[in-house]
């Protein structure tokens, strides 16, 4: 075969593939849309061209809902943002409601519920005014009369079709108060009542190019991510339980005394854009809490919702102890300072705050191999030590006791000499130096606040919770018996190879804690 006839067979191959799908495929799709176009009540819409609808709600008020920029508002008998989700299920069941039959014959529309009086939702396209007539529903089946405005033709759908027409008005308008998505935030300030007449407390943030959230008044520093993204989803996702009309607003003392307190103001911010938006939470009206959002708008929202939102400096304060990838650590240090059993931890502190019998000092170094942890003697368990990793890299306090405190005061809680120092060390390429990913010194446990901790290059005195002492070794004997491969005899040294290991009698000393609490008078956050 010539290659010219190879050719001419290639094209004819590609006409007849061109003719199977522009006829039959696509041929027989543009045919079955027009079969399922035909049996609709109205034939040839599109939801997208509908640019009004008019109804009367289920609670009986007339309403005149229109899309303006691509948005659905109502404009009677109100001016408000409509819930586009609804709007759109109505528009969508008006443009493609499929008729399941006909009535023939001609009959009285008394008949089937459709005569003067009945539903009617009537909606705008390109000017012309079209309507649907809504009757009773039929004596078998499950399905319901309709017919078109100003056409005595009677048909009947499926009852569900016209569900979407059956709502109350509040149930049409939007209920979001905030109208931002979390992310496109840059700014924000909280402020709420400190208790004082007239006065108020505030923080300010900001984010950065890289998502994080930095403090900037009353104190600099980082700010903690989790609380201030939960705060913006909540506040992004907040919907109203009911709304206050210009009517309702316009009259009666119960609202305006509740307009008259403020329980949160919030101030933001978005992106792109330099204007300061401010909506606040106040005071309680039937139970519920108005809230004024940007424009004046006002909405009700349940009082148990103003506890969403954290109402103290100290909640916007960073409070990770550490952050690392899991990954990334290679090398794990643990240094236990010895303590005397009669060693003092602080006035009226409980029995189990001391360490007891844990009078040892021990240092224990262990690294990630091929095979896992290891360590020397005492081993420490190589699961332990993977779970001791991984709580590390996201740990957290739950509060901040001071910004620093002096030698007398951190000694009493355990942190002059800290009772445990805890270092990882790794990086992200094994093949570089490693970097110390977090140092963290570790105080004694106060069973009713907590562990108190400190990062080893910053005077801030933290508080991790009470349950931490199940993830976290809090001393040497803690040490051996939940972490350590198998429990040391007594006469046994405690240190590692090459000197690394500290023995019992080999334990840093630490001073006796003063008799008197000094954390009394102190100022905390």
């Amino acid at each position: 075969m010539t290659p010219k006839i190879t050719g001419l067979l290639a094209l004819v191959a590609l006409a007849l593939g061109a003719f199977v799908f522009f006829y039959e495929i696509e041929g027989d799709l543009t045919r079955q849309a027009a079969i399922d176009d035909a049996k609709n009540i109205h034939t040839g819409l599109a939801a997208a061209e509908i640019g009004a609808v008019m109804l009367t709600t289920l609670d009986g008020i007339p309403a005149r809902f229109e899309r303006r920029d691509g948005r659905w508002e109502v404009v009677s008998p109100l001016h408000a943002r409509a819930d586009a989700t609804a709007l759109d299920a109505i528009v969508y069941a008006l443009a493609n409601m499929p008729r399941e039959g006909r009535i023939d014959g001609d009959r009285p529309l008394s008949g089937f519920g459709l005569e003067a009086g009945a539903q009617t939702i009537r909606f705008e396209v390109g000017g012309e005014t079209r309507g649907l007539r809504i009757g009773r529903s039929t004596p078998v089946g499950g399905h319901r009369y309709v017919a078109r405005l100003g056409d005595d033709e009677v048909a009947f759908v499926a009852s569900y079709r016209v569900n979407a027409f059956n709502r109350n008005l509040a149930d049409l308008r939007d209920r979001r108060i905030f109208q931002f998505e979390a992310g496109d935030v840059r700014t924000l300030r909280v402020s709420w009542p400190s208790g004082r007449a007239g006065e108020e407390l505030e923080v300010a943030l900001a984010r950065d190019d890289a998502g994080a959230w930095h403090l900037g008044f009353p104190l600099v520093g980082p700010g903690d991510q989790e609380v201030v993204r939960s705060l913006l989803a909540n506040l992004a996702y907040l919907r109203a339980d009911g709304f206050v009309d210009e009517s309702e607003a316009s009259a009666g003392s119960e609202l305006r005394d509740a307009l008259d307190q403020t329980a949160l103001r919030i101030n933001w911010t978005v992106e792109g854009a330099h204007l300061e938006r401010e909506a606040r939470i106040a005071g309680e009206l039937d139970g519920q809490r108005v809230i004024e959002a940007p424009g004046g708008r006002l909405y009700k929202i349940a009082a148990a919702r103003l506890d969403d939102f954290p109402r103290a400096v100290v909640d916007y304060r960073s409070k990770r102890m550490a952050t690392f990838e899991r990954s990334a650590a290679r090398r794990l240090e643990l240094e236990f300072h010895a303590v005397d059993d009669d060693e003092e931890v602080g006035q009226g502190a409980p029995e189990s705050t001391r360490v007891g019998d844990g009078a040892r000092g021990l240092r224990v170094v262990a690294e990630l191999g091929e095979v896992g942890w290891t360590s020397p003697e005492p081993s420490i368990d190589p699961d332990r030590a993977s779970q001791l990793i991984r709580e590390l890299a996201s740990l957290r306090a739950v509060d901040i006791l001071a910004d620093e405190m002096g030698p007398t005061e951190l000694a009493s809680l355990g942190l002059n000499p800290p009772r445990v120092r805890i270092r990882v060390e790794g990086g992200a390429d094994p093949r570089q130096p490693m970097e110390t990913l977090a140092e963290l010194l570790i105080g004694r446990l106060d069973t009713d606040r907590g562990v108190f901790a400190q990062h080893a290059d910053a005077p801030t005195i933290f508080l991790l919770p009470a349950a931490v002492v199940e993830d976290l070794p809090i001393s040497a004997e803690r040490y051996l018996s939940d972490f350590a491969l198998a429990p040391v005899s007594e006469g046994e040294g405690l240190g590692g190879d090459e000197g690394e290991g500290l023995g019992v009698d080999e334990g840093l000393e630490s001073d006796p804690a003063p008799a008197a609490d000094p954390l009394e008078g102190v100022g905390l956050p």
